[in-house]
């Protein structure tokens, strides 16, 4: 079960204290697309992406998408971002990740993966050896495969919460 559980459990990206992180030795960051970066129908990054990517790269980060989706629909985002990216990455397998990262030229235990799902985002970076964020969701609109999961994904957070509680308590 505790390959399902985050590292860190937030709103959205810009909750996340990467500086700090990168003071701790993460050098990568790996990003989720849809609903994690921008809605899963939106194909451009806004003033605020570009912005918070801009400061990632500026403090030093190596930067990467990672999604299920199409070349086509991370092309598309990717065209304003310029970082590395592997669409089709077909999460949870780990394969294409390590591809990436060889690609960014960083290890595993150094990356930082951020998604909005549990099932292949915090799964597939804790099984990687990734330091794992996961988000809240930026719509409640979403393609039906992810809202099938969303059910037993709530169920998982719920034990989350209930352990990190006792963890917090000892």
């Amino acid at each position: 079960m505790h390959k399902l559980y985050p590292k860190q459990y937030v709103k959205s990206v810009y909750d996340v204290d990467f500086k700090s992180l990168y003071k701790k030795g993460f050098k990568g960051i790996l990003f989720d697309v849809d609903n994690t970066l921008v809605p899963y129908d939106v194909m451009e990054a806004d003033d605020k992406l570009l912005a918070f990517i801009e400061g990632l790269r500026n403090t030093g980060f190596e930067l990467g998408l990672v999604s299920n989706n199409s070349e086509k629909r991370v092309s598309a985002l990717n065209d304003d971002l310029g970082i590395h990216m592997m669409p089709n990455a077909l999460k949870p397998l780990r394969r294409n990740l390590f591809k990436i990262l060889v690609d960014m030229g960083v290890e595993p235990k150094k990356t930082i993966f951020v998604g909005d799902q549990v099932f292949t985002d915090v799964w597939v970076g804790n099984r990687c050896g990734m330091y794992t964020v996961l988000v809240e969701p930026i719509q409640t609109k979403e393609q039906f495969i992810t809202w099938i999961k969303r059910g037993t994904e709530k169920l998982v957070l719920k034990r989350f919460h209930r352990h990190k509680k006792r963890g917090q308590s000892k």
